[in-house]
């Protein structure tokens, strides 16, 4: 869902969180006076430009033919924030299929009634009432009249179909027992479950689940095994907190944290990459987005074992993309989740503009500023 990333009492609140013509050029480049060193030169790669609508939160996957599938958040009216999951496919010479949403809300009263966002998609062999797919598409979801959110999943055996089957029921539920919101004190409430990132580590059925949770215990990133190989009957091991040891804040000397993150592994190489907002938020409109974000790595091994320290291969900021507020992003991975050139991966990001250009009222809200760009590490 839209993430209006609030900290409260250390708590982050994320509130809610087509077809189309082929994309012009892109739009507000990055200026001449911002030389980039370590990335390649950011690149447009899609919004609703002229609409008062936003792209944002990508899942992409690159195929061997050099196409790419990327799926991301987006709302289908005009001034309207309601979240769908979009597809577009972007072939090897440049043109791009139509926007179209394949992932919607749930009829009223069910768990996801409300938005559906945050796509990380796979490929595996998922077994569901007697049919295999092919794919699996995780996702935030939400409904009318609470303010959490919970993670659900979907099928499909094309990555461009038109729809995709989804799972009747939550997967990973709000950490609370009791029903309706949890209080974190004053008038604010716990985000719940939501954001997540997931890679394969069979081939098959068995993943690895990273998530944000946002409750009475704070704001953090959680990793399980699981096995969706039989969905009558799948397991998900007890979640634990990432290791967070070598992350930095924006000064890049205090200790930062994790939430909203994407990741992807090399097996040979023993390694997890994972794209980070670096906190703390700006001041200034909309101060519920962060400014940079930072691409890190350590050891496979050591984060199952829960050891070991992230390093940063590099930090995001405005001097480099040209806008403002940087968020939401993904990395370029193959359909398992996996990471071939890990330490100079391709990376997709979120842009936003912000005052005084943008204001929080109408046809002027920084969401409809929301596009993808992309851009990669490159060694100088």
């Amino acid at each position: 869902m839209i993430k209006y990333f609030f900290l409260l009492i250390g708590i982050w609140f994320i509130s809610s969180c087509s077809e189309g013509d082929p994309i012009e050029p892109p739009i507000d480049p990055p200026g001449p006076g911002n030389p980039i060193s370590a990335i390649a030169t950011p690149e447009f790669v899609f919004g609703f430009q002229g609409e008062s609508r936003y792209s944002y939160c990508p899942s992409v996957l690159q195929q061997e033919d050099g196409s790419i599938h990327m799926f991301f958040c987006g709302n289908p009216n005009n001034l309207i924030m309601v979240d769908n999951i979009y597809h577009i496919k972007i072939n090897p010479d440049g043109t791009k299929t139509g926007a179209k949403s394949v992932l919607q809300p749930g009829v009223s009263g069910s768990w996801d009634d409300h938005h559906t966002c945050d796509p990380s998609v796979i490929a595996g062999d998922f077994t569901w009432d007697g049919v295999t797919y092919k794919y699996a598409m995780f996702f935030l979801g939400n409904m009318y009249g609470v303010y959490y959110n919970e993670i659900g999943v979907a099928f499909s055996n094309k990555l461009d179909t038109d729809s995709w089957v989804k799972y009747p029921e939550q997967i990973v539920k709000k950490t609370w027992s009791t029903p309706g919101d949890q209080s974190v004190g004053g008038s604010g409430k716990a985000w719940g479950v939501g954001q997540p990132s997931v890679v394969s580590l069979d081939g098959k059925g068995k993943v690895l689940l990273t998530y944000t949770v946002g409750d009475i215990g704070g704001t953090r990133i959680v990793w399980s095994e699981a096995d969706f190989s039989n969905m009558d009957n799948y397991t998900i091991t007890s979640p634990q907190t990432i290791v967070q040891s070598g992350l930095k804040a924006i000064d890049n000397q205090s200790a930062d944290y994790t939430c909203n993150a994407d990741f992807a592994i090399n097996k040979e190489a023993d390694k997890i990459i994972m794209i980070r907002p670096v906190q703390p938020h700006p001041t200034d409109y909309p101060a519920y987005l962060n400014t940079s974000l930072e691409i890190d790595y350590m050891n496979l091994s050591d984060f199952m074992n829960q050891t070991g320290s992230w390093k940063p291969i590099y930090r995001i900021i405005p001097e480099d993309t040209g806008y403002p507020r940087n968020h939401n992003a993904a990395l370029l991975r193959d359909n398992l989740g996996y990471l071939q050139d890990w330490e100079k991966p391709t990376f997709y990001f979120t842009v936003s503009k912000a005052a005084p250009d943008v204001q929080p009222s109408g046809n002027n809200h920084a969401e409809w500023t929301y596009h993808i760009w992309k851009s990669q590490i490159v060694k100088e």
